[in-house]
Order: structure tokens, then C-alpha cells, then sequence
């Protein structure tokens, strides 16, 4: 009797491990991972992630925070506001110089024509700019890559007038003639191009440079410690965004065009400029090089922090 008691108990016993450990796991799955980053062309992999439920299929509860621009995810990451941000080389640098706690996980995207600046049909050779009045985000992507670009082509950035705008803004701006000009990435350009029509065109882009100005993807250090599990699930819903992104680019451009707002054909046209791929090879380090060296030059940045990558 006492023999069927204590089998009785070791029987319940495994019945309640079998129970409750589901249950941990489902918990500890279930903590919501604070992702931030824009609804821009250049974070495609995010939303497409989003909209094919990538991320549910890896079993993370994603908690989205959508910002205006890569510099406003990379203080959502400072701030404690995001675990994990997508930003560009310029505004992940001037994070990780400023805090210790920020980590580059890696790179997705790649494009040397990514910056585009447009300006007042009346403004026909570069070295207009100088005296000009051109709307930027400051702390961009597209700020560090203007900088660097006005150096190497021989402009004197003290001549030119910087206009700090919100993105959203710009086409007004250019309209009503507060500025003479705008650079930034897609969809800011084009939603310029697109009010103003004949009245602006395409100056230049930031070619010349030969930087790859990568996107990148970026977490802190607490989230690397404590939730790596977690970042590799990340690391892998990316990896099939931007695989269903080359297999599949009719629907990719349509969830995209949704978010962004630009004309399927202009969509199409800005996706497939830019190369995807999730990874941090020798190109991607040459030119984060580049630009952590000229922000340091031009004093944006003290120090050039730890540019290495996780994945």
C-alpha cells in the first residue's frame, strides 16, 4: 500500500513538471523584444519581417516602436526606450562613441547611391551649394555621408547653410521656398520629387565616396547577456525577409509601397538599388571606417568606438 502511495506521488510529480515546463519556456519566449526603426526604404527587411510574420514564426513577441528617422532609433536604444534599433553607419556611430552599452549586431543593407540630393531646378552645378540653404536631418546617415562627400568634392561645409528638418517636412519646405535644396534617403527624395514635380530635380548622389554607407542592426549589451537566444531569432527572421524579398519582389514591393507610400514603379526601382544581405564583410568595414574617420575629423564624435560585429 505504502509502495502504490509513493508511486502515486512520483507519478504526479513528473505530471507537474511536464505541466509547468511548458509553461517557463512559453514565458520567457513571450517578453516582448523592443524593436525600433523607420518605415523607410532603407529598413525593408523590418517591415517585411513584420508584415510575413517572421518574427512570430522565430517565437518572438516583438513590441515595434516606429521613429522618424535612424538617429531616432539609435536614442531609443540610448535612452532604454528600444532593446534592439536599425539605424545607419553615422547615427550607430555616434551612439556607440557616446555610450559603452551599445553593440553592432550587424549589417543588412548596402547601397552606394542610398543618399540623394535634390535641389531647386535653378541649382545646376555642386558648387551652388555653397551659400545655399539645404534641409537635412541632423546626426543622419545622410548628414555624415553630405559631410564627407562636400569635403572630398572640394566644398566648404561653413558656406553652406544646414536647415534642420523633420524628413516629413521637406517637401513643404522645398516647395515654399524655405530651402534650396534636401538630401536624404529614400522615401524623403522622392516625396520632394513628387510635390514639386519640374521645379526640382536630382543635383547629385554620394557615390564618389565608394562607401557602402551599410544599415545595420544594433542592441545593447544587456540584451547580448541576458536574451542572446532572442537576437538569434532576430538574426534569423531577417535572414528569410530578405530571402523572401529576392524570391518573391512584386509582393515584397507592394507590403513595402503600403508603408512607404511611393508609386509601385518607384518602390520597385528603390528596393532593388540597395543590396540585401544580412552580414559584415570587408566592404562593410571599409566603409565604416571611412565614416568614423571623417566624423572624428569634422569632431561629431571624440572617440571611434568598437565597430565589430556579433553576427
Amino acid at each position: 500500500m505504502k509502495h502504490r502511495h509513493n508511486l502515486s506521488f512520483v507519478v504526479s510529480f513528473l505530471g507537474m513538471l511536464l505541466l509547468f515546463t511548458p509553461l517557463a519556456s512559453a514565458a520567457k519566449s513571450a517578453e516582448p523584444l523592443r524593436l525600433a526603426y523607420p518605415n523607410k526604404v532603407c529598413y525593408e527587411p523590418f517591415i517585411v519581417a513584420n508584415a510575413k510574420g517572421f518574427f512570430a514564426a522565430e517565437g518572438l513577441n516583438v513590441d515595434i516602436k516606429l521613429v522618424g528617422g535612424g538617429i531616432l532609433a539609435a536614442e531609443s536604444l540610448i535612452t532604454g526606450a528600444a532593446d534592439v534599433a536599425a539605424m545607419g553607419d553615422a547615427p550607430f556611430l555616434i551612439a556607440a562613441s557616446r555610450s559603452k552599452n551599445v553593440r553592432l549586431l550587424t549589417a543588412y543593407a548596402a547601397g552606394r547611391k542610398m543618399h540623394r540630393l535634390v535641389s531647386r531646378r535653378e541649382l545646376t552645378d555642386i558648387h551652388q551649394l555653397e551659400g545655399a540653404r539645404i534641409g537635412i536631418q541632423m546626426g543622419s546617415s545622410t548628414y555624415g555621408a553630405l559631410l564627407a562627400w562636400s569635403s572630398s568634392v572640394g566644398l566648404d561645409v561653413n558656406k553652406m547653410s544646414f536647415v534642420p528638418l523633420n524628413p516629413l517636412d521637406m517637401p513643404q519646405a522645398m516647395q515654399t521656398g524655405q530651402i534650396d535644396a534636401m538630401a536624404g534617403s529614400e522615401p524623403w527624395p522622392s516625396n520632394v520629387e513628387a510635390l514639386c514635380a519640374d521645379t526640382v530635380h536630382e543635383l547629385t548622389d554620394f557615390s564618389a565616396l565608394n562607401n557602402t554607407f551599410p544599415a545595420v542592426c544594433v542592441a545593447t549589451k544587456q540584451m547580448l547577456e541576458e536574451r542572446k537566444e532572442d537576437l538569434d531569432a532576430l538574426i534569423s527572421a531577417l535572414h528569410k525577409a530578405i530571402e523572401f524579398m529576392h524570391e518573391h519582389p512584386d509582393e515584397t514591393v507592394r507590403i513595402v509601397a503600403a508603408v512607404t507610400g511611393l508609386p509601385s514603379q518607384q518602390q520597385r526601382q528603390c528596393t532593388y538599388s540597395l543590396t540585401w544581405r544580412v552580414g559584415f564583410d570587408e566592404n562593410e568595414r571599409a566603409s565604416m571606417a571611412m565614416t568614423a574617420d571623417y566624423l572624428k575629423s569634422m569632431g561629431k564624435i571624440e572617440l571611434i568606438p568598437d565597430y565589430s560585429a556579433v553576427y
